[in-house]
């Protein structure tokens, strides 16, 4: 029996077919890659989440107290008491109420100025 003439059509589609192939088995090849990494990943992400708690931990304990008067634990005798600001605050808002006040004042007497005097 006489083998059949080859196409160029024919040829042509075979290279195609081996050319789809060998692109499915690439493509398999990566999703069983990805696949792989997507396993992975939530294991690495809970050691880095481990790693940070147990950073922070350490820098909690090499801090020391706190520095900040309003931090840390209060004194529940003190809690009907109203907590002192510091020195610097005080002043500042001294100072504002100055300000506001000598405010008022020229605005109250530039207001006295121009009412008019009746005369009797």
């Amino acid at each position: 029996m006489a083998k059949p003439a080859r196409s160029a059509k024919g040829s042509r589609i075979s290279a195609e077919e081996r050319l789809l192939e060998k692109q499915q088995a690439e493509l398999l090849q990566r999703a069983q890659e990805l696949e792989k990494r997507l396993k992975h990943i939530p294991l690495v992400m809970e050691r880095q989440e481990a790693q940070q708690r147990e950073a922070t931990k350490r820098r909690a304990a090499a801090a020391g107290p706190s520095i900040s008067p309003y931090m840390g634990r209060r004194n529940k005798a003190r809690k009907g008491k109203t907590f002192r600001m510091p020195s610097r605050e005080r002043f500042v808002a001294k100072l504002w109420t100055l300000a506001l006040l000598l405010t008022f004042a020229i605005i109250v007497f530039m207001l006295w100025q121009q009412i008019p005097t009746v005369p009797r």
